[in-house]
């Protein structure tokens, strides 16, 4: 049939009668408005809003198409893909009878209909609105040869980024920022409410992930009961099952996975059971018993659906209302492949993590557990640290899952290794007293007297940090215990450390210099001169508190010419330089003691040590108030800073000097 001949054809307005309320997406509308009025040649614009199910995609481009409708005089054509469960033909069906075009005219190939739908369009001024695209190439190929037509699609089944080569136009849309998210619901009748609960508001908002769609279902639920308030309504997201129930549904999740691939499927209900919040692709490789490239394309393809993100640390994650949908489609996989995916992820865990500890800690260190990992380390000291703190909440969890799983050594590991390693430099006080709890329990379910008696004074040393010194004596007499009973020297030279650090801590200085004099004993009887190294700067930091200053400091510099035969170790020989500072300012040669304290601090930023480094910068302070120079108040304000992040009670004693100064 020649097109060209075809007179009265139909002028479609396919719109909703009226636009849906729009809230903020200023940038996007202008951004749309200056597509349409880009000058181009035989060829219509196009541009494709991508982004999560339920960030209101829909509700912006229907928004938008009002607003152009009666530049468009041809009319408007609105098809719906339903997410790539209405295909390209369907929608060149659509197109043809919204022209007024009966099937019976056309040929039944496909090809040829898109190519007398675009014979159709040549010279028209329509707008094209495809909601929910499943394929990009589909509206590509649809799209007309008109410079006064335009194309409008959403997607979330494909990052539209990608056909910036084929000329399409990407906006990505995110969600609601907390404002415009409480903003949505005070336009949905629920303006008192909200003044009355301002909090409950904004945790309203949070568990609603600021997504439009989820906000509008809960501001239907507040409306149709009036009586409830908004705490209320936070209390029936509160409960895991609840939320899933009343929320899941608005992102269409049951028609999203389907549409994977059958490997992408596997992996999206396996990743249900994945004990973190975050995941690489090496992990998920080892924890799906895949390869890295086939796991990093599966996730890529799980990423394009708009099921996962990419964080800055470059991990993928699940949105959390996807997550609680995965959770429930892990049911769907058996109880003994998920255990073999959690066995082969403790696995993976152990040795990255141990590799990572080696690389921040010095290598020749007391481990009671994983320390004859060899191989070659990928890890530089930056990089280790990087990775352990973005791998932290994984570690947490598979400590757990190690323990519940009997894979209890794997929970030991985990805890003495990486995760000490990381609070050596990083504080996380509460997450490491959970891990440890943990630890413990898999220790004493072991029966491994020797791993208990580590891990117990590695508990007591956070006790002795947190000021908390009854608890912290307890723990460290039942690690010397332990140890002696089961006649590990090495351990009950490191428990006896602890055990001292204690009566440091509680200002019985003579005391802890006699149980860090016996540790000494006992390193020179093991043949650990790094031990004794560390003994040796333990008691110095009591002989100064005794007012023994010239001993101090040449148990000081005994210490540190010892610690020169271990180069890796750039953490322990800064705190000995520390504590050389701190002697020679008891001994009032605050000049003296600037040069030590300034090497710390210069060499404990270089390693990013930034715990380490408040004690030698207050310290610092200190030396210039002595002699007048200028500076110690900045000093003070940064080792507050350290402290506080920390939630160190150091804060407090650095508190008052920055009051008082």
């Amino acid at each position: 049939m020649d097109f060209a001949e075809v007179d009265g054809m139909s002028v479609p307005m396919q719109l909703e009668a009226e636009a849906p309320s729009l809230v903020d997406r200023v940038e996007e509308t202008a951004v749309l408005h200056e597509v349409r009025a880009r000058p181009r040649e035989a060829r219509a614009a196009i541009a494709m809003v991508g982004g999560r199910i339920g960030v209101g995609k829909s509700t912006l481009a229907f928004s938008w198409c009002h607003q152009v409708r009666s530049v468009f005089q041809d009319g408007v054509i609105c098809f719906d893909f339903r997410h790539g469960e209405r295909k390209l033909e369907d929608a060149v069906a659509h197109c043809f009878q919204a022209l007024g075009i009966t099937p019976e005219l056309l040929s039944p190939a496909l090809d040829d209909r898109i190519a007398a739908l675009r014979t159709l369009t040549a010279q028209k001024d329509l707008l094209f609105f495809f909601d929910n695209v499943g394929d990009g190439k589909d509206v590509l190929r649809l799209l007309p040869a008109s410079p006064g037509s335009m194309v409008l699609c959403t997607t979330s089944q494909l990052d539209p980024r990608g056909l910036v080569p084929a000329g399409v136009h990407p906006i990505w849309l995110n969600e609601f920022t907390q404002e415009h998210a409480v903003d949505y619901l005070r336009r949905s009748g629920l303006e008192t409410r909200i003044e009355a609960e301002p909090e409950a508001t904004a945790e309203l908002v949070r568990l609603c992930e600021y997504l439009p769609k989820a906000l509008e279902v809960m501001a239907e639920l507040l409306n149709e009961r009036p009586f409830w308030r908004i705490e209320q309504a936070v209390q029936e997201l509160s409960d895991s099952k609840r939320r899933r129930t009343r929320l899941t549904e608005v992102l269409a999740l049951d028609v999203v996975v389907p549409m994977l691939s059958s490997e992408a499927q596997r992996l999206y209900r396996l990743l249900g059971s994945f004990p973190g919040p975050v995941f690489g692709v090496a992990a998920v490789a080892a924890f799906a018993g895949i390869g890295e490239f086939d796991a990093r394309n599966l996730l890529e393809e799980l990423r394009k659906k708009c099921l996962v993100e990419v964080n800055n640390q470059g991990q993928y994650q699940f949105h959390d209302l996807v997550r609680l949908h995965a959770e429930e489609a892990a049911r769907d996989i058996g109880a003994d492949e998920r255990e073999r995916a959690l066995r082969r992820s403790i696995v993976w865990y152990r040795r990255q993590g141990a590799l990572a500890d080696q690389a921040v800690m010095e290598p020749t260190r007391l481990r009671v557990i994983d320390h004859g990992i060899v191989g070659d380390n990928p890890f530089s000291k930056g990089e280790a640290l990087e990775w352990l703190e973005s791998e932290r909440l994984n570690l947490l969890a598979l400590v757990e899952v190690a323990r519940v799983y009997s894979l209890r050594e794997g929970a030991i590991a985990l805890c003495e290794g990486p995760l000490w390693a990381l609070h050596n430099n990083h504080k996380h006080y509460s997450d490491m007293l959970r891990a440890l709890e943990q630890a413990i329990r898999a220790a004493v379910e072991e029966a491994n007297a020797v791993a208990e008696a580590r891990l117990r004074s590695i508990r007591g040393q956070l006790w002795i940090e947190l000021d908390q010194l009854d608890d912290a004596e307890q723990e460290c007499e039942l690690a010397v215990v332990l140890a002696e009973r089961a006649g590990a020297r090495r351990v009950l030279a490191s428990a006896l450390e602890f055990r001292g650090k204690v009566w440091r801590a509680k200002k019985e200085f003579t005391t802890a210099v006699e149980v860090f004099e016996r540790s000494w004993l006992i390193n020179l009887e093991v043949g650990r001169p790094r031990g004794m190294a560390i003994q040796e700067y333990l008691i110095g930091t009591c002989l100064i508190e005794l007012g023994e200053l010239r001993e101090a400091l040449a148990v000081l510099h005994r210490s540190l010419d010892r610690f020169a035969e271990f180069p890796e170790d750039r953490r322990l020989p800064n705190r000995v330089r520390t504590a050389l500072g701190s002697a020679r300012l008891r001994m009032g040669q605050p000049e003296q003691a600037i040069p030590s304290l300034q090497q710390a601090v210069s060499r404990l930023r270089e390693e990013g040590a930034s715990f380490d480094l408040a004690e030698p910068l207050e310290l610092l302070a200190d030396a210039c108030d002595m002699i007048g120079r200028p500076g110690a108040k900045d000093l003070r304000a940064e080792a507050l800073g350290i402290y506080e992040q920390a939630g160190s009670p150091k804060a407090d004693r650095v508190r008052r000097k920055l009051s008082e100064g």
